[in-house]
């Protein structure tokens, strides 16, 4: 029996430690396409439904404009403050 633990728990590490190499390899390649794809896979498994989807889009944009990096840039070359958009404002940033 603890074999067959073991042999479980080696297999789920071993499938971690692909997906964490799959991940590192698109990141280190950055193949928007093959980055596009993994999400529509990863939202196609959670059966998510088009208003679900739209929620997380608005949750993704706003996280990725209110980083620090980003909001700089944002404040730097537009003179827009991140922080007062609401959601008109983040999805609009989205396109």
């Amino acid at each position: 029996m603890n074999k067959l633990k073991n042999h479980k728990k080696n297999s789920v590490s071993e499938k971690q430690d692909d997906y964490i190499k799959m991940l590192t390899q698109l990141r280190e390649e950055k193949d928007k396409d093959a980055i596009a794809e993994l999400f529509w896979k990863i939202i196609a498994a959670y059966g998510l439904k088009v208003d679900e989807l739209a929620a997380l889009n608005y949750y993704m944009m706003k996280r990725s404009l209110e980083a620090p990096v980003n909001a700089t840039f944002i404040k730097e070359r537009m003179n827009l403050d991140v922080t007062q958009f609401g959601v008109d404002g983040i999805l609009q940033e989205s396109l």
